[in-house]
Protein backbone atom coordinates (compact mmCIF):
# COMPACT_ATOMS: atom_id res chain seq x y z
CA UNK A 1 0.00 0.00 0.00
CA UNK A 2 0.82 3.68 -0.86
CA UNK A 3 3.08 5.34 2.50
CA UNK A 4 0.07 8.43 3.29
CA UNK A 5 1.62 10.76 6.30
CA UNK A 6 -1.15 12.56 7.70
CA UNK A 7 -0.78 16.87 7.40
CA UNK A 8 -2.09 17.76 11.20
CA UNK A 9 -3.14 21.27 11.66
CA UNK A 10 -1.54 22.88 15.02
CA UNK A 11 -3.74 23.91 18.02
CA UNK A 12 -4.28 24.47 20.98
CA UNK A 13 -7.44 23.06 22.44
CA UNK A 14 -10.90 24.55 21.22
CA UNK A 15 -14.73 22.86 21.03
CA UNK A 16 -17.07 24.04 19.17
CA UNK A 17 -20.46 23.51 21.27
CA UNK A 18 -22.23 23.59 17.56
CA UNK A 19 -20.33 21.53 14.95
CA UNK A 20 -20.83 22.45 11.22
CA UNK A 21 -20.25 20.42 8.21
CA UNK A 22 -16.61 20.64 7.11
CA UNK A 23 -15.54 21.88 10.43
CA UNK A 24 -12.17 20.76 11.82
CA UNK A 25 -11.90 18.66 15.12
CA UNK A 26 -10.23 20.93 17.71
CA UNK A 27 -10.86 18.49 20.55
CA UNK A 28 -6.78 18.20 22.01
CA UNK A 29 -6.68 14.33 22.59
CA UNK A 30 -4.53 11.78 21.92
CA UNK A 31 -6.97 9.03 23.13
CA UNK A 32 -9.88 11.00 21.50
CA UNK A 33 -8.32 11.31 17.60
CA UNK A 34 -6.90 8.05 17.93
CA UNK A 35 -10.36 6.28 17.86
CA UNK A 36 -10.76 8.31 13.96
CA UNK A 37 -8.23 6.40 12.94
CA UNK A 38 -9.98 2.96 12.64
CA UNK A 39 -12.23 4.64 9.62
CA UNK A 40 -9.28 6.50 8.14
CA UNK A 41 -7.63 2.85 8.25
CA UNK A 42 -10.64 1.29 5.75
CA UNK A 43 -10.58 4.70 3.60
CA UNK A 44 -6.91 4.32 3.11
CA UNK A 45 -7.62 0.80 1.84
CA UNK A 46 -11.03 1.76 -0.45
CA UNK A 47 -8.76 4.69 -1.99
CA UNK A 48 -5.89 2.21 -2.60
CA UNK A 49 -8.25 0.58 -4.78
CA UNK A 50 -10.32 3.85 -6.03
CA UNK A 51 -7.73 6.35 -6.55
CA UNK A 52 -9.98 8.26 -8.18
CA UNK A 53 -12.89 8.26 -5.38
CA UNK A 54 -13.00 10.25 -2.47
CA UNK A 55 -13.57 9.56 0.83
CA UNK A 56 -14.31 11.93 4.43
CA UNK A 57 -14.02 10.71 7.89
CA UNK A 58 -16.33 11.95 11.15
CA UNK A 59 -15.59 11.82 14.19
CA UNK A 60 -17.21 12.57 17.62
CA UNK A 61 -15.97 12.01 21.34
CA UNK A 62 -17.27 12.99 24.43
CA UNK A 63 -15.22 14.95 26.35
CA UNK A 64 -15.68 13.71 29.41
CA UNK A 65 -14.74 10.24 28.51
CA UNK A 66 -12.28 10.68 25.53
CA UNK A 67 -12.80 6.27 25.11
CA UNK A 68 -16.19 6.75 24.49
CA UNK A 69 -16.22 7.86 21.06
CA UNK A 70 -18.10 6.88 17.10
CA UNK A 71 -17.16 7.80 14.02
CA UNK A 72 -18.84 7.66 9.86
CA UNK A 73 -16.87 7.31 6.70
CA UNK A 74 -18.14 7.98 3.60
CA UNK A 75 -16.64 7.30 -0.18
CA UNK A 76 -17.43 8.41 -3.88
CA UNK A 77 -17.28 10.58 -6.76
CA UNK A 78 -19.29 13.55 -4.98
CA UNK A 79 -17.06 14.95 -2.22
CA UNK A 80 -19.97 17.65 -1.26
CA UNK A 81 -22.24 15.04 -1.16
CA UNK A 82 -20.18 12.79 0.84
CA UNK A 83 -19.46 15.23 3.89
CA UNK A 84 -23.21 16.08 4.22
CA UNK A 85 -24.18 12.38 4.53
CA UNK A 86 -21.08 11.23 6.72
CA UNK A 87 -21.58 14.21 9.17
CA UNK A 88 -25.73 13.25 9.46
CA UNK A 89 -24.94 9.85 9.56
CA UNK A 90 -22.48 10.49 12.77
CA UNK A 91 -24.34 12.55 14.40
CA UNK A 92 -26.71 10.24 14.47
CA UNK A 93 -25.10 7.92 16.27
CA UNK A 94 -23.33 10.33 18.49
CA UNK A 95 -26.99 11.35 19.91
CA UNK A 96 -27.47 7.61 19.94
CA UNK A 97 -24.15 6.82 22.04
CA UNK A 98 -24.36 10.59 23.92
CA UNK A 99 -20.68 11.49 22.35
CA UNK A 100 -21.45 14.86 21.49
CA UNK A 101 -20.73 16.75 18.41
CA UNK A 102 -19.44 15.46 15.13
CA UNK A 103 -16.05 16.88 13.44
CA UNK A 104 -14.24 16.40 10.27
CA UNK A 105 -11.47 13.81 11.24
CA UNK A 106 -9.43 13.67 7.28
CA UNK A 107 -10.37 14.16 3.70
CA UNK A 108 -8.99 11.45 1.77
CA UNK A 109 -5.38 10.97 2.69
CA UNK A 110 -5.01 14.12 4.60
CA UNK A 111 -5.70 14.26 8.75
CA UNK A 112 -7.11 17.53 9.44
CA UNK A 113 -8.11 16.99 13.01
CA UNK A 114 -6.13 19.96 14.98
CA UNK A 115 -4.12 19.02 17.90
CA UNK A 116 -1.52 20.47 19.76
CA UNK A 117 2.24 19.80 18.85
CA UNK A 118 3.09 17.43 21.11
CA UNK A 119 0.07 15.83 20.53
CA UNK A 120 0.06 15.54 16.59
CA UNK A 121 3.77 14.18 16.76
CA UNK A 122 2.06 11.17 18.77
CA UNK A 123 -0.68 10.99 16.17
CA UNK A 124 1.50 11.29 12.89
CA UNK A 125 4.06 8.20 14.86
CA UNK A 126 0.42 6.24 14.88
CA UNK A 127 -0.35 7.38 11.43
CA UNK A 128 2.67 6.15 10.30
CA UNK A 129 2.07 2.80 11.21
CA UNK A 130 -0.98 1.99 9.79
CA UNK A 131 0.77 0.46 6.86
CA UNK A 132 2.54 -1.96 8.71
CA UNK A 133 1.38 -5.25 8.50
CA UNK A 134 2.17 -6.92 12.33
CA UNK A 135 1.43 -10.30 11.60
CA UNK A 136 1.22 -11.12 15.57
CA UNK A 137 -2.01 -9.00 15.97
CA UNK A 138 -3.95 -11.54 14.27
CA UNK A 139 -3.38 -14.33 16.51
CA UNK A 140 -5.01 -15.63 19.35
CA UNK A 141 -5.50 -14.20 22.62
CA UNK A 142 -4.18 -15.57 25.51
CA UNK A 143 -7.05 -17.01 27.84
CA UNK A 144 -6.18 -18.78 31.63
CA UNK A 145 -4.89 -21.94 31.45
CA UNK A 146 -3.69 -22.22 27.79
CA UNK A 147 -0.40 -22.37 28.69
CA UNK A 148 1.52 -25.96 29.07
CA UNK A 149 5.53 -26.17 30.17
CA UNK A 150 7.27 -29.43 29.36
CA UNK A 151 8.60 -29.26 32.94
CA UNK A 152 5.09 -29.79 34.36
CA UNK A 153 5.33 -33.14 36.19
CA UNK A 154 2.28 -34.43 34.35
CA UNK A 155 3.87 -33.55 31.22
CA UNK A 156 4.65 -36.78 28.74
CA UNK A 157 6.60 -36.07 26.12
CA UNK A 158 4.81 -37.24 22.99
CA UNK A 159 7.90 -39.74 22.31
CA UNK A 160 7.13 -41.61 25.57
CA UNK A 161 3.78 -41.67 25.50
CA UNK A 162 3.82 -45.42 26.19
CA UNK A 163 4.29 -44.35 30.19
CA UNK A 164 0.42 -43.05 29.96
CA UNK A 165 -1.91 -45.67 31.72
CA UNK A 166 -5.76 -46.04 32.16
CA UNK A 167 -7.17 -43.50 34.93
CA UNK A 168 -10.19 -45.77 35.23
CA UNK A 169 -9.18 -49.48 35.11
CA UNK A 170 -12.50 -50.59 33.41
CA UNK A 171 -11.24 -48.10 30.15
CA UNK A 172 -9.30 -50.90 29.05
CA UNK A 173 -10.12 -52.36 26.73
CA UNK A 174 -9.85 -54.87 23.29
CA UNK A 175 -8.92 -52.46 20.78
CA UNK A 176 -8.16 -49.52 22.27
CA UNK A 177 -5.02 -47.31 22.51
CA UNK A 178 -4.12 -44.53 25.07
CA UNK A 179 -1.08 -43.44 22.83
CA UNK A 180 -0.57 -42.66 18.73
CA UNK A 181 0.37 -45.85 16.95
CA UNK A 182 3.61 -47.03 14.96
CA UNK A 183 2.89 -45.01 11.56
CA UNK A 184 2.88 -46.04 8.39
CA UNK A 185 4.22 -43.35 6.94
CA UNK A 186 6.48 -40.60 7.71
CA UNK A 187 4.04 -38.11 5.88
CA UNK A 188 2.34 -35.26 7.47
CA UNK A 189 -1.18 -36.45 8.80
CA UNK A 190 -4.34 -36.17 10.92
CA UNK A 191 -4.36 -38.33 14.14
CA UNK A 192 -7.88 -38.57 15.62
CA UNK A 193 -8.40 -38.83 19.91
CA UNK A 194 -11.29 -39.63 21.53
CA UNK A 195 -12.36 -38.23 25.33
CA UNK A 196 -14.12 -38.85 27.80
CA UNK A 197 -15.03 -36.60 30.73
CA UNK A 198 -14.01 -38.32 34.14
CA UNK A 199 -17.55 -39.14 35.27
CA UNK A 200 -18.68 -40.07 31.19
CA UNK A 201 -20.24 -43.70 30.53
CA UNK A 202 -18.02 -45.09 27.78
CA UNK A 203 -20.14 -45.35 24.89
CA UNK A 204 -16.30 -46.87 23.15
CA UNK A 205 -17.03 -44.36 19.77
CA UNK A 206 -13.40 -45.59 19.49
CA UNK A 207 -13.90 -49.16 19.38
CA UNK A 208 -17.12 -49.47 17.91
CA UNK A 209 -15.81 -47.04 14.98
CA UNK A 210 -17.86 -44.41 15.26
CA UNK A 211 -15.01 -42.18 15.27
CA UNK A 212 -13.52 -43.28 12.00
CA UNK A 213 -17.38 -43.04 10.26
CA UNK A 214 -16.85 -39.11 11.38
CA UNK A 215 -13.67 -38.94 10.04
CA UNK A 216 -13.67 -40.65 6.85
CA UNK A 217 -16.79 -38.84 6.45
CA UNK A 218 -15.21 -36.21 6.33
CA UNK A 219 -12.74 -37.04 3.47
CA UNK A 220 -15.19 -38.19 1.61
CA UNK A 221 -17.22 -34.63 1.76
CA UNK A 222 -13.37 -32.74 1.15
CA UNK A 223 -12.92 -35.47 -1.81
CA UNK A 224 -16.74 -34.70 -3.41
CA UNK A 225 -16.11 -30.54 -2.88
CA UNK A 226 -12.88 -30.27 -4.10
CA UNK A 227 -12.96 -33.20 -6.64
CA UNK A 228 -9.06 -33.89 -5.44
CA UNK A 229 -8.07 -34.12 -2.30
CA UNK A 230 -8.46 -35.24 1.53
CA UNK A 231 -6.71 -35.34 4.99
CA UNK A 232 -4.32 -37.98 5.02
CA UNK A 233 -4.75 -39.73 7.85
CA UNK A 234 -3.33 -41.42 10.73
CA UNK A 235 -4.14 -45.18 10.27
CA UNK A 236 -2.73 -48.52 11.42
CA UNK A 237 -1.57 -51.56 10.25
CA UNK A 238 -4.12 -53.36 8.99
CA UNK A 239 -5.68 -49.92 7.30
CA UNK A 240 -7.73 -49.42 10.40
CA UNK A 241 -7.90 -45.09 11.37
CA UNK A 242 -5.82 -44.89 14.71
CA UNK A 243 -7.85 -43.54 17.68
CA UNK A 244 -6.62 -42.68 20.91
CA UNK A 245 -7.79 -42.62 23.99
CA UNK A 246 -8.33 -39.74 26.79
CA UNK A 247 -10.13 -39.40 29.90
CA UNK A 248 -9.51 -36.29 31.24
CA UNK A 249 -9.83 -35.39 35.45
CA UNK A 250 -12.61 -33.29 35.35
CA UNK A 251 -16.07 -33.89 35.67
CA UNK A 252 -19.01 -33.07 32.57
CA UNK A 253 -20.51 -30.53 34.84
CA UNK A 254 -16.82 -29.05 35.75
CA UNK A 255 -16.10 -29.02 32.36
CA UNK A 256 -19.13 -27.17 31.50
CA UNK A 257 -18.45 -24.81 33.75
CA UNK A 258 -14.89 -24.45 32.72
CA UNK A 259 -14.27 -20.62 31.48
CA UNK A 260 -12.79 -22.59 28.19
CA UNK A 261 -13.41 -26.32 27.95
CA UNK A 262 -12.24 -26.24 24.65
CA UNK A 263 -8.53 -24.99 25.52
CA UNK A 264 -9.05 -27.46 28.82
CA UNK A 265 -9.40 -30.17 26.56
CA UNK A 266 -6.45 -29.38 24.37
CA UNK A 267 -3.93 -28.42 26.81
CA UNK A 268 -4.80 -32.14 28.10
CA UNK A 269 -3.98 -33.46 24.92
CA UNK A 270 -0.74 -31.64 24.64
CA UNK A 271 0.13 -32.65 28.32
CA UNK A 272 -0.17 -36.22 27.53
CA UNK A 273 2.07 -35.94 24.59
CA UNK A 274 -0.30 -35.04 21.50
CA UNK A 275 1.65 -32.62 20.38
CA UNK A 276 3.40 -34.85 17.12
CA UNK A 277 4.86 -32.26 14.84
CA UNK A 278 4.16 -33.65 11.90
CA UNK A 279 0.46 -34.04 13.32
CA UNK A 280 -2.59 -32.10 13.52
CA UNK A 281 -4.97 -33.52 15.91
CA UNK A 282 -8.68 -33.60 16.22
CA UNK A 283 -10.17 -34.20 19.30
CA UNK A 284 -13.71 -36.06 19.83
CA UNK A 285 -15.38 -35.47 23.11
CA UNK A 286 -18.41 -37.80 23.77
CA UNK A 287 -20.53 -35.08 25.80
CA UNK A 288 -22.59 -31.60 25.69
CA UNK A 289 -20.14 -28.21 25.79
CA UNK A 290 -22.32 -25.50 26.58
CA UNK A 291 -24.29 -25.05 23.20
CA UNK A 292 -20.90 -25.84 20.93
CA UNK A 293 -21.21 -28.40 18.36
CA UNK A 294 -16.96 -27.31 17.67
CA UNK A 295 -14.68 -25.20 18.20
CA UNK A 296 -10.37 -24.45 17.76
CA UNK A 297 -8.28 -25.93 20.49
CA UNK A 298 -5.34 -23.26 21.09
CA UNK A 299 -2.72 -24.19 23.73
CA UNK A 300 1.10 -22.59 23.93
CA UNK A 301 3.62 -25.22 24.56
CA UNK A 302 6.57 -23.65 26.30
CA UNK A 303 9.56 -26.27 25.35
CA UNK A 304 13.19 -26.08 25.97
CA UNK A 305 14.05 -23.76 22.99
CA UNK A 306 10.62 -21.54 23.22
CA UNK A 307 6.92 -21.31 23.19
CA UNK A 308 5.16 -22.94 19.97
CA UNK A 309 1.53 -22.34 19.26
CA UNK A 310 -0.67 -25.75 19.14
CA UNK A 311 -4.10 -25.68 17.15
CA UNK A 312 -6.24 -28.55 17.00
CA UNK A 313 -9.95 -29.05 16.32
CA UNK A 314 -12.74 -29.86 19.13
CA UNK A 315 -15.94 -31.58 18.41
CA UNK A 316 -18.72 -32.17 20.52
CA UNK A 317 -20.69 -35.46 19.93
CA UNK A 318 -23.33 -35.01 22.43
CA UNK A 319 -25.40 -32.15 20.94
CA UNK A 320 -28.97 -32.64 19.78
CA UNK A 321 -27.69 -33.69 16.22
CA UNK A 322 -25.69 -36.96 17.61
CA UNK A 323 -23.39 -37.99 15.61
CA UNK A 324 -24.23 -38.25 11.86
CA UNK A 325 -23.08 -34.99 11.05
CA UNK A 326 -20.43 -34.22 13.18
CA UNK A 327 -18.13 -34.61 10.30
CA UNK A 328 -19.34 -30.66 9.30
CA UNK A 329 -17.52 -29.31 12.65
CA UNK A 330 -15.18 -31.94 12.64
CA UNK A 331 -13.98 -30.47 8.76
CA UNK A 332 -14.77 -27.28 10.06
CA UNK A 333 -12.50 -26.57 13.08
CA UNK A 334 -9.29 -28.67 11.62
CA UNK A 335 -9.83 -25.85 8.55
CA UNK A 336 -9.19 -23.21 11.57
CA UNK A 337 -6.07 -25.22 13.07
CA UNK A 338 -4.72 -24.84 9.64
CA UNK A 339 -4.51 -21.49 9.62
CA UNK A 340 -7.84 -20.54 7.75
CA UNK A 341 -10.21 -18.28 6.72
CA UNK A 342 -7.36 -15.80 6.91
CA UNK A 343 -8.54 -12.50 7.42
CA UNK A 344 -7.38 -10.79 3.54
CA UNK A 345 -10.18 -13.77 2.13
CA UNK A 346 -12.37 -11.12 0.41
CA UNK A 347 -15.63 -12.52 2.27
CA UNK A 348 -14.15 -12.74 5.83
CA UNK A 349 -16.51 -11.33 8.72
CA UNK A 350 -16.19 -7.74 9.79
CA UNK A 351 -15.99 -7.08 12.84
CA UNK A 352 -14.93 -3.46 13.60
CA UNK A 353 -15.13 -3.41 17.19
CA UNK A 354 -13.18 -6.99 17.66
CA UNK A 355 -9.32 -7.75 18.07
CA UNK A 356 -8.85 -8.43 14.34
CA UNK A 357 -11.74 -5.99 12.61
CA UNK A 358 -12.52 -9.34 11.38
CA UNK A 359 -13.04 -12.86 12.16
CA UNK A 360 -11.83 -15.89 10.85
CA UNK A 361 -15.46 -17.14 9.09
CA UNK A 362 -17.16 -15.80 5.74
CA UNK A 363 -19.60 -13.67 5.71
CA UNK A 364 -22.54 -15.84 3.83
CA UNK A 365 -24.08 -19.00 4.35
CA UNK A 366 -23.89 -22.27 2.57
CA UNK A 367 -20.15 -22.71 2.95
CA UNK A 368 -18.45 -24.56 5.48
CA UNK A 369 -16.42 -21.85 6.69
CA UNK A 370 -19.54 -19.09 7.07
CA UNK A 371 -20.73 -18.24 10.20
CA UNK A 372 -23.75 -19.87 9.25
CA UNK A 373 -22.40 -23.24 8.46
CA UNK A 374 -22.72 -25.17 5.66
CA UNK A 375 -21.06 -28.16 3.13
CA UNK A 376 -19.50 -26.09 0.33
CA UNK A 377 -15.81 -25.66 0.43
CA UNK A 378 -15.16 -22.19 -1.50
CA UNK A 379 -17.46 -23.60 -4.50
CA UNK A 380 -16.39 -20.46 -6.47
CA UNK A 381 -12.26 -20.81 -5.40
CA UNK A 382 -11.88 -17.38 -4.40
CA UNK A 383 -11.24 -17.30 -0.98
CA UNK A 384 -9.34 -20.34 0.85
CA UNK A 385 -8.89 -23.20 -1.47
CA UNK A 386 -7.74 -22.97 -4.39
CA UNK A 387 -8.27 -19.35 -5.04
CA UNK A 388 -5.73 -16.40 -6.91
CA UNK A 389 -6.60 -13.57 -4.35
CA UNK A 390 -2.76 -12.41 -4.70
CA UNK A 391 -3.48 -10.45 -1.45
CA UNK A 392 -3.67 -14.22 0.49
CA UNK A 393 -0.48 -16.00 -0.38
CA UNK A 394 -2.21 -18.84 2.01
CA UNK A 395 -3.78 -21.55 0.00
CA UNK A 396 -5.49 -24.63 1.74
CA UNK A 397 -4.90 -26.60 -1.29
CA UNK A 398 -0.93 -26.75 -0.49
CA UNK A 399 -1.56 -27.83 3.43
CA UNK A 400 0.91 -30.19 3.97
CA UNK A 401 -1.80 -32.47 6.12
CA UNK A 402 -4.15 -32.65 2.50
CA UNK A 403 -3.37 -35.44 -0.42
CA UNK A 404 -2.08 -35.79 -2.92
CA UNK A 405 0.30 -33.19 -1.93
CA UNK A 406 1.51 -30.19 -4.06
CA UNK A 407 5.22 -29.61 -5.14
CA UNK A 408 4.74 -26.21 -2.72
CA UNK A 409 2.77 -27.25 0.03
CA UNK A 410 2.42 -24.87 3.31
CA UNK A 411 2.18 -25.74 7.13
CA UNK A 412 0.03 -23.70 9.23
CA UNK A 413 1.20 -19.65 8.86
CA UNK A 414 3.62 -18.79 11.73
CA UNK A 415 4.51 -15.32 12.94
CA UNK A 416 8.30 -14.84 14.60
CA UNK A 417 7.55 -15.93 18.05
CA UNK A 418 5.50 -19.14 16.10
CA UNK A 419 1.97 -18.38 16.91
CA UNK A 420 -0.73 -18.99 13.73
CA UNK A 421 -1.24 -15.74 12.28
CA UNK A 422 -4.89 -15.23 10.65
CA UNK A 423 -3.39 -12.86 8.11
CA UNK A 424 -0.05 -13.54 6.87
CA UNK A 425 1.24 -10.68 4.06
CA UNK A 426 4.22 -13.42 2.98
CA UNK A 427 4.09 -17.21 3.71
CA UNK A 428 7.33 -18.64 5.53
CA UNK A 429 8.23 -22.12 5.29
CA UNK A 430 11.21 -22.06 6.69
CA UNK A 431 9.87 -20.20 9.72
CA UNK A 432 7.07 -22.95 9.99
CA UNK A 433 9.41 -25.64 9.74
CA UNK A 434 11.63 -23.67 12.13
CA UNK A 435 8.51 -23.69 14.69
CA UNK A 436 8.06 -27.13 14.24
CA UNK A 437 11.32 -28.15 15.10
CA UNK A 438 10.99 -26.93 18.43
CA UNK A 439 8.36 -29.67 19.41
CA UNK A 440 10.96 -32.22 18.81
CA UNK A 441 12.59 -32.46 22.50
Amino acid sequence: MKKFLATLILSFICYAADAAVKEHGKIDSVQCATGGLEAYREALNYLEKNPKKNTVVYLACDTNDYSNYNWNWRHGKNLEKLHKKSYKDCLKNAKKYGTGDCFLFSVNDKVVWELSEEKAKILNTLVAKIDEHDEEKFTSSDPPGKFVNYQDNDFIKYKEQKKLNYKNPKDKITGRNLYDQEDITDDYQMHAIYVLASDSKDKQYDVKGVIEKIVLQGNKLLKSKTKEKQFRLDLTKEGKLDVSFLRVSLTKKEINKHDDGTVYLAATAVRNGFYDPKKIYTIFYQDRYKREWGQLGDVILATPSGNVEIQMGVTYLGTDRGTSEAYIPHVHEIFHALGFVQLCAPGAVVEKNSRWGKNDHLSYPGDIMSDGGGKNIDSKKKEYYGHSNKDCPMDLRKSVFLEPTEKDPQLPPRTNSCRVTRWTKEYNHQRALDCMAKLNF
